[in-house]
C-alpha cells in the first residue's frame, strides 16, 4: 500500500506530459481504450435538477432556453436554445439552486447527428497500490464523490460529479488521467438505442439464416446474427471473396455495382466470362449470392454484401493442374477469401503433393503473406469426411462392407470444413461429419445423397424415410428462366454447398473489420465465437449421436466448434486489433480473485485463449501438448523456418494436427525419439518456457540470471539459457513465490496464460500488466 498522497493543485491543472493535453481537454472522449473526438452541440444542453427545483424554473425562462425532452430515464432534461446564447444560458443553470448537474451536448466528430449526453457520473480505475485515502484525495481534488465500487473491476469505483465541479465530466476525466495513480477515467455518457441495420433489398425478410424471429420450422436461435454485425461493417471491396465453382451469372442484378466483380476468369472455357452455359451450370451463383449479393435495394443481401466478388468458373475436373491455376489465380489476383462448394467425385479421395501444396501456398502466402481464408463444404452423403463406415444397400453394390470415405480437401489442416444445420438448429440430416470439421452454418434439411461415376447422383442408404423438417436457402438463381426456379432467386437452395459461402461471408465481414489478420487469425476467431448449438438426437439414418461437445476440446464431430456466429466474429476481430471501445473481454465463472485473472481475461480480450462450454476456464487444470501447440498458433501466428516432422503419433485427423505442424516448423516445438510428438502428454514449465524463447529466438540473461531462484538446482541443463532469457525480459511469473519456479512440475493453463502475455509483453504486443508475481 502506499502512503496517501498529497496533491498539488497543479496535478489537475497542469499538463506535465501524463494524459491529455489542455487543447484536448473538450474533444477528447475516454471510451474503453480508445479516444473519440467530439464536438459540442451548439442549440442544447442538458440539466439535471436538484431535489429542490421548483416547477416555474425561472433560470429557463431568463434564458429563452426551452425544455425539448427528459432523456430517457437519466433524469436529465434536455433544453434547446439559440447558439448565441448557449453558453450563457448554461452558467445560468448551473448557477440555480434547482440545477444539480448542467453539461454541453456532445457529437461525435464525423457523426453530427448523434448525441453523447453526459451523465453526472465518472468511473475511475486506480492503480493496484493506491490506498482508500489516496483515492478520497484524488476524487476530493476533481470534485468527485466515490459512491460505490464496480462489481468485477477491481479498484474501480463509481463516482458523482458534485455541485463544486467547475467543468464538465469529459474534461475532469481528461485532467485524471495526469495522476499516474489513475489508469482509466470515463465519463458516462448516454446513447439512444438504435435498431441493428436492416437491408433495404425487398427479399431481404425471406434470408432467414441471416436473421429472423421464428416462426414455422424455424427458431430464432438458427440465424448467424447478421444484422449486429452489420452494425460495424458490412464487408468493404478491398475484402475479395472468390467463389470457384461451376459459373457464375454476373449479370445478375444483385452482383452490380461499382467495383464488385473483380477478375472474373473461366477456366473451362479459357476466358474472363465465367457465366453459365450448360442448363445445369446454376450451383456457383447461389453460392455467390449466399456470400456477397449486393445491397442496392433489389432481391437479396449476401453475408458481405459490401465485399468484392471474384467468381471463379472451373475446369470441372481435380487434376493437379486445375487446381493449381484455380488457386494461383485467387492468389495472384488478390483473393482474401476462397470459398469452395465441392469435392472429388470419389469416396476416398487424398490430396497429391502438388494439391494440397498449392492450398498451403494460399493458407501462407497470400493476401501479402497473411494468407487466404480457404473453405470447402464437408459434403452431402452424411459420412465422415475422414472415417470407415460398414456400407450395406447401395444399388448394384457399388459400396459396401467396411468403407473408409475421405474428403481430402476438408481435412486440409490450412481448409475450414464447412458442415450444416437446419432453420431448427439441429444437423442437417445430409451434412458429412468428423473431426475436421470446423464450424457450421445454417441450411437447408433434405435426406443425404452423393455423385458417383458409376451412378451419377444417388441417395445414400440406407434410406431416410421419415419427414426432415426444415427451411431451403433462399438466395440468386440464374437470371430469367434456367436455373433451379423460374426467376431470378430460388427459396430452394441448400447443402453444405450453401453452408459454406455463409461462413465465407462471415470471413469477409471479419477481415473487413480487421484485415491485418492471418488466415490463421480468422479461423481461430470462426471457431472460438462459435454457437454451441446441440442436437440430442439420433442421426435418422446411421442412428449415431454426435450432436454434443467434448469437455476437452469444446468440438463436436457434427458441428466443429459449433454454429458461426457474425456478430461474435466481427466484434472479435475488432478486439483483436484492439479498436472498438463496445467489446468487453471474456468473462470465467471460476477465476475472480484468481492470481493469474488479468492474464487470463487479457489474452481472452485478445482473442487467444477461450473456455469451456460451461463457462469456466479450469485456470489450475494442466495441459497438454497439443493444446499447447493450439495456444501457441493462436497467440504467435508462427512462421515456418524448418521442415515439418511427420510425427507417428499424430494422425491426419487429429483435431490438433494442424497446429502441431505449425509449432513444429516454426521451431516452438520438438518432439521425442522414434518420431513420436506425445500429444496427450502434459507440458513442464520448464519445457513451456524453453519453447517460447526458441519459437521467438528471444536473445539476453545469463547464468547469473537465475540466482533468483531458490530451486534453480532443479532447472535442466537444456533449459539454464532459455529460462536465463526469459527471466531477463520478465517472461516468468511464478506463483505464490516469486523465487520458487518449479520447473518440472505440469504447467497449469493459468500460468501458461501468464507467460504468454508475458512473451506477447516482451515482445511489444500487449502492454504490461502488473502483477507481484512477475520476475
Amino acid at each position: 500500500m502506499t502512503q496517501p498522497i498529497e496533491l498539488s493543485a497543479n496535478t489537475l491543472q497542469n499538463y506535465q506530459g501524463i494524459g491529455v493535453p489542455d487543447e484536448s481537454l473538450a474533444v477528447i472522449l475516454q471510451r474503453g481504450g480508445d479516444e473519440l473526438l467530439l464536438s459540442k452541440a451548439d442549440d442544447r444542453f442538458t440539466v439535471r435538477p436538484s431535489s429542490t427545483a421548483s416547477a416555474s424554473n425561472d433560470w429557463a425562462a431568463t434564458t429563452g432556453a426551452k425544455l425539448n425532452r427528459r432523456v430517457g430515464q437519466s433524469n436529465l432534461d434536455e433544453y434547446l436554445v439559440a447558439p448565441s446564447s448557449l453558453e450563457a444560458a448554461m452558467q445560468t443553470a448551473r448557477a440555480s439552486d434547482a440545477v444539480a448537474f448542467a453539461s454541453h451536448v456532445y457529437c461525435p466528430a464525423n457523426n453530427p447527428s448523434t448525441f453523447f449526453y453526459l451523465t453526472d457520473q465518472i468511473t475511475i480505475q486506480f492503480g493496484e497500490q493506491v490506498d482508500e485515502q489516496s483515492r478520497k484525495t484524488i476524487a476530493n481534488a476533481a470534485a468527485l464523490k466515490i459512491v460505490r465500487p464496480v462489481e468485477g473491476i477491481p479498484n474501480t469505483f463509481v463516482c458523482e460529479v458534485t455541485k463544486q465541479a467547475i467543468e464538465n465530466p469529459v474534461k475532469i476525466a481528461n485532467r485524471l488521467t495526469r495522476y499516474p495513480e489513475v489508469l482509466v477515467a470515463e465519463p458516462n455518457i448516454l446513447v439512444e438505442t438504435q435498431q441493428h441495420y436492416t437491408p433495404r433489398d425487398p427479399l431481404y425478410p425471406k434470408q432467414w439464416y441471416l436473421n429472423n424471429k421464428g416462426g414455422k420450422e424455424l427458431v430464432g436461435g438458427a440465424q448467424i446474427y447478421a444484422e449486429p454485425a452489420w452494425d460495424m461493417t458490412r464487408g468493404v471491396r478491398s475484402i475479395v471473396i472468390a467463389i470457384a465453382d461451376d459459373s457464375v451469372d454476373i449479370t445478375h442484378p444483385d452482383f452490380q455495382g461499382q467495383g464488385k466483380i473483380v477478375s472474373p476468369i473461366d477456366f473451362k472455357d479459357g476466358d474472363t466470362s465465367p457465366t453459365p452455359v450448360a442448363d445445369s451450370d446454376n450451383h456457383g451463383t447461389s453460392c455467390a449470392g449466399v456470400a456477397v449479393a449486393e445491397e442496392n435495394g433489389k432481391g437479396i443481401v449476401g453475408v458481405a454484401p459490401g465485399c468484392a466478388l471474384m467468381p471463379i468458373r472451373t475446369t470441372g475436373f481435380l487434376d493437379d493442374n486445375s487446381v493449381e491455376k484455380m488457386f494461383n489465380w485467387a492468389i495472384e489476383k488478390g483473393a482474401a477469401v476462397i470459398s469452395c462448394s465441392w469435392g472429388p467425385s470419389a469416396v476416398y479421395y487424398p490430396l497429391s503433393l502438388r494439391q494440397s501444396a498449392v492450398i498451403t501456398k494460399a493458407a501462407t502466402q497470400g493476401r501479402g503473406g497473411r494468407g487466404c481464408v480457404i473453405l470447402f463444404a464437408a459434403g452431402n452423403a452424411n459420412r465422415p469426411v475422414n472415417g470407415t463406415v460398414n456400407e450395406k444397400g447401395w444399388p448394384n453394390n457399388v459400396l459396401g462392407g467396411q468403407t473408409r470415405w475421405l474428403a481430402g480437401f476438408a481435412v486440409h489442416p490450412d481448409v475450414i470444413a464447412v458442415s450444416a444445420s437446419t432453420s431448427l438448429n439441429k444437423k442437417a440430416a445430409y451434412s458429412n461429419w468428423g473431426t475436421s470439421i470446423s464450424v457450421c452454418a445454417p441450411s437447408n434439411n433434405a435426406p443425404p445423397g452423393t455423385w458417383l461415376p458409376e451412378t451419377g447422383f444417388i441417395g445414400t442408404p440406407p434410406e431416410v424415410t421419415q419427414y426432415l423438417p426444415g427451411l431451403g436457402v433462399f438466395t440468386a438463381d440464374r437470371v430469367g428462366d434456367r436455373g433451379y426456379d423460374w426467376g431470378d432467386y430460388t427459396d430452394t437452395f441448400g447443402g453444405t454447398s450453401s453452408a459454406t459461402p455463409v461462413v465465407a461471408g462471415v470471413a469477409g465481414l471479419i477481415l473487413s473489420a480487421n484485415p491485418r489478420l492471418t488466415a490463421r487469425e480468422v479461423r481461430g476467431i470462426l471457431e472460438q465465437t462459435a454457437e454451441k448449438i446441440v442436437d440430442p438426437d439420433p442421426d435418422p439414418q446411421l442412428g449415431n449421436r454426435m450432436g454434443n461437445y467434448d469437455p476437452n476440446n469444446g468440438r463436436s464431430d457434427w458441428f466443429g466448434y459449433g454454429k458461426v456466429n457474425a456478430f461474435k466474429a466481427v466484434q472479435a476481430a475488432v478486439r483483436k486489433g484492439g479498436g472498438n471501445p463496445n467489446i468487453g473481454g471474456a468473462v470465467f465463472s471460476d477465476i475472480s480473485g484468481h492470481w493469474a485473472q488479468k492474464f487470463i481475461e487479457a489474452l481472452a480480450a485478445a482473442n487467444i485463449i477461450s473456455g469451456f462450454p460451461d463457462g469456466s476456464f479450469r485456470p489450475d487444470d494442466s495441459l497438454n501438448r497439443a493444446q499447447y501447440a493450439a495456444l501457441l498458433v493462436s497467440a504467435f501466428s508462427p512462421i515456418p523456418r524448418v521442415p515439418a516432422t511427420n510425427f507417428i503419433d499424430v494422425s491426419a485427423s487429429f483435431w490438433a494436427r494442424s497446429a502441431i505442424e505449425r509449432a513444429n516448423r516454426a521451431g516452438f516445438l520438438s518432439g521425442f525419439p522414434g518420431l513420436k510428438f506425445g500429444p496427450n502428454q502434459n507440458l513442464t514449465k520448464a519445457d513451456a518456457i524453453v519453447s517460447l524463447v526458441n519459437g521467438l529466438q528471444l536473445k539476453g540473461g545469463n547464468a547469473d540470471t537465475l540466482k533468483v531462484y531458490i530451486d534453480r538446482s532443479q532447472i535442466p541443463n537444456y533449459a539454464l539459457s532459455a529460462i536465463a532469457t526469459a527471466t531477463a525480459l520478465k517472461i516468468v511469473v511464478n506463483y505464490p513465490s516469486r523465487d520458487w519456479l518449479s520447473p518440472q512440475r505440469d504447467i497449469t493453463r493459468a500460468e501458461i496464460s501468464a507467460l504468454i502475455y508475458q512473451t506477447l509483453v516482451a515482445i511489444n504486443r500487449a502492454k504490461a500488466i502488473d502483477s507481484p508475481y512477475i520476475v
